[in-house]
């Protein structure tokens, strides 16, 4: 008896090639004997090595971003993380570093803000051309000022707040335009991003 034939794989198609194969040997191995049941040793390691391959060929499906979509995610104050370059992130160091990279350099050095030094958590950071602070609202003891001081009236009011924490994980926050040379963000006091900005090893910086 032949082994049935079948079409290229897709999708479950290598683990359903691999129950076929098996099945056919078996067969064969059934109606020649014990001593012709050999071929079934040849295929002891396939079902392993065919389940390794799945998430390969058929399960990681999901498109992938590229430097092209962090570049856009840096640059673009209106592109916001999406599920596919979460993802994408969440799963390359090298994509990770090369996007606190561009953040870097789109900030162009007055937009990072250092943490004032401290051995627990922060309220203030100070850059070149901008001073943060934190302050909890007196309406609602829940709730957290993220106040953004620009250095001056030639300083070019920022759009975008960035925090990249310590592997590497960023946030992206748009920022509403400065009143009397001050940006406002009202934010819960137990959300990451107040967590994040709380934290003296996290990075902060505003373009």
């Amino acid at each position: 008896m032949k082994p049935t034939a079948r079409g290229p794989a897709k999708g479950h198609g290598l683990a359903e090639a691999v129950f076929v194969a098996l099945d056919s040997l078996d067969r064969m191995a059934a109606a020649q004997g014990p001593k012709d049941a050999y071929p079934r040793a040849g295929f002891d390691a396939l079902p392993r090595a065919g389940f390794d391959a799945l998430p390969r060929a058929g399960f990681d499906s999901h498109p992938r971003a590229g430097f092209d979509d962090i570049y856009r995610f840096a640059n673009d104050p209106t592109m916001t993380m999406d599920d596919t370059l979460a993802r994408s992130l969440s799963a390359d160091a090298r994509l990770r570093a090369d996007l606190r990279h561009l953040v870097e350099r789109a900030a162009k050095g007055g937009g990072l803000l250092a943490a004032a030094a401290s051995s627990g958590t922060i309220t203030t950071r100070h850059g070149t051309s901008f001073r943060m602070t934190l302050r909890q609202s007196r309406a609602d003891g829940n709730q957290i000022y993220v106040l953004i001081h620009l250095a001056g009236k030639g300083t070019m009011a920022p759009r975008t707040l960035f925090v990249i924490d310590d592997d590497s994980t960023c946030r992206k926050v748009p920022l509403p335009s400065p009143l009397d040379g001050t940006v406002q963000l009202l934010l819960e006091a137990d959300s990451e991003i107040v967590a994040a900005l709380r934290d003296p090893t996290t990075e902060v910086f505003i373009q």
